[in-house]
Formats: structure tokens, C-alpha cells, sequence
């Protein structure tokens, strides 16, 4: 089996989010050219939920994706952490289509992916990957003594806070808790204590925390700075990550700070020194807000 490393939301070695990428289909695309698949006669579709689980672990990237080819237009996608299985991964999603369009397995187009829980579209255009995400959901705010506890988990007083943007609960394909400072040097200095993250994320059943800051200025074309934790499934921080952003778009759109169709760059892993773009974009798809 080949496994292959790939940074997504980059264009250069030195930036982006790795995730580990194995196409599962390859080997028997392989037979079918008349080559001799890595692995013999066994069937890539085979391996099982703790093969998959033990590849993810040794690798120990933030999530590790494992590819299965349903037909031309179609693929399956399982997503891995170090500790367990997510039912998405924006990051490990644009590096799987990135790879099956290096590799020649698809060209520009549109494709649907399948998920563990929904099936969205993926569009190819000249070699740039555009992700549709899960129907976005603005969910509950939080009490105060929670953002208290949350302030004081990343060293933060609750003064650092954007007051036009509460915390709250925002999920696009996956739960995270959105927590907006007022400045970048507020973003740059937090300091996580990942035990106390830990137990925040399991009583809210949230996978993490995404802590943004609008560049009101928009130098650099740059929508907002951002952070994001997910010390429960043993990813301290992530230097870039989808569904987060995907999630932050829509809360943007909601509050009215960005507009349909507007191309939103969102610039993360500074404290990483892995410095990762993120585009995304609003559009409206029979009366409703789609988020890619």
C-alpha cells in the first residue's frame, strides 16, 4: 500500500496543512492497465477499520485520508485522526482531489464525494479545488462562565474578545466552538492549556476551538487570521483547516461581513510557522447559503 503525504492549501513546501493520502483504488487501477498492483492480488477496498486506524496513528498527521473510487465521478472518502475516525476533513479533502488530479485520475470537472455522513460536491477548475462543505448550522451561544473558562484556557482575558462577534457553536460538517479576538496580537499570544480544552470540548461535544480576527483593513487580501485547536483527538493546533473556515464563513455571511460570491482568504498556522490559506466563498443554490 502507498501512502503519500500531501499539503493542502498551499502552493509552496514550506506552507499548508500535510495529511496523509492513500487511494485505495490505485492498485486495482493498476491491474486494470496490466501492471501488477503493489500488494498483490488483495483488494484495496479490504482494509479495516483498525488497518486504517493503525496507517492514521504511525503517520500521526492531523488526519490521514483513505481514497475508495465508486465510479468516474464519484469517490468515497474516510477520514482518520491519530485517535479516531472524523466524519470530514476539509484540508484532507482539497489534498485527495489535489492528488487524483496530479496523479491523472481526474481532470477539470465536477465530482461528488461521499462522506460518513453526506454527499457533497467537489469542482476541479485548471487544478484548484473547491469543496463544497455540509450544510452550515449557526448553533448555541455560550454562557458567559463557559466563555470565562475558555478565555482562561488560552491565557486570554475576556476583554481580548470581539464584542460584535459572541462565541458560539458553528458547525460545517463539523462542531467547533468560534471564539473572535479584537487583534492579531491577541490571536499570536494565546497560549493553550490543552487538558482544560480537552474537558471543554467533551462537555460541548465540539471537536475544538477556531479563534479568528477580522483584518478590518484587508491588507494582504487577507479576510481574517486564525488559530484552531483540537486537543481531544491529539491535534494541539492545526496550521490550516476547512471545515472550521467553512464554518467561520458562514458566520461572517450571517453577520452580513462578507457577500455572496465573495472570494474570503483566511490566513492560518502563524503560531505554527506553517502560514496556510484558505479560500472559501458564499453561494446562494436554490434560495439557500452553500458555503465552499
Amino acid at each position: 500500500m502507498r501512502v503519500n503525504v500531501v499539503n493542502g492549501f498551499s502552493d509552496h513546501p514550506e506552507g499548508g496543512n500535510p495529511a496523509g493520502v492513500v487511494y485505495l483504488s490505485e492498485e486495482l487501477c493498476a491491474k486494470e492497465k496490466g501492471q501488477q498492483p503493489e500488494s498483490g492480488d488483495k483488494k484495496p477496498e479490504c482494509l479495516t477499520d483498525i488497518q486504517m486506524q493503525k496507517v492514521a496513528s504511525e503517520l500521526h498527521f492531523s488526519e490521514t485520508a483513505f481514497i475508495t473510487r465508486l465510479n468516474d465521478r464519484s469517490f468515497a472518502i474516510r477520514y482518520f485522526t491519530p485517535a479516531a475516525e472524523v466524519p470530514l476533513c476539509g484540508h484532507a479533502t482539497i489534498a485527495s482531489f489535489s492528488y487524483l488530479y496530479q496523479k491523472g485520475v481526474i481532470d477539470d470537472g465536477v465530482y461528488e464525494l461521499v462522506t460518513m455522513e453526506a454527499q457533497l460536491t467537489v469542482e476541479v477548475s485548471e487544478g484548484i479545488i473547491w469543496m463544497e462543505m455540509d450544510a452550515p448550522e449557526l448553533q448555541q451561544k455560550l454562557e458567559p462562565e463557559m466563555v470565562r473558562r475558555i478565555c482562561a484556557a488560552y491565557e486570554l482575558d475576556t476583554e481580548a474578545l470581539d464584542e460584535t462577534l459572541e462565541v458560539r457553536i458553528v458547525k460545517s460538517g463539523l462542531r467547533d466552538i468560534h471564539v473572535c479576538v479584537r487583534s492579531r496580537e491577541d490571536l499570536l499570544r494565546a497560549v493553550q492549556h490543552e487538558e482544560e480544552i480537552c474537558r471543554i470540548s467533551e462537555e460541548l461535544d465540539v471537536v475544538g476551538v477556531h479563534m479568528s480576527c477580522l483584518n478590518l483593513q484587508n491588507t494582504e487580501q487577507i479576510t481574517a487570521y486564525c488559530s484552531n485547536y483540537a486537543p481531544l483527538y491529539e491535534i494541539p493546533e492545526e496550521c490550516a483547516t476547512g471545515t472550521s473556515n467553512g464554518g467561520l464563513t458562514y458566520y461572517l455571511y450571517q453577520k452580513g461581513i462578507i457577500q455572496v460570491d465573495q472570494v474570503n482568504c483566511f490566513l492560518q498556522g502563524e503560531h505554527m510557522n506553517r502560514p496556510s490559506k484558505v479560500y472559501t466563498k458564499v453561494r446562494m443554490e436554490e434560495g439557500r447559503p452553500t458555503v465552499w
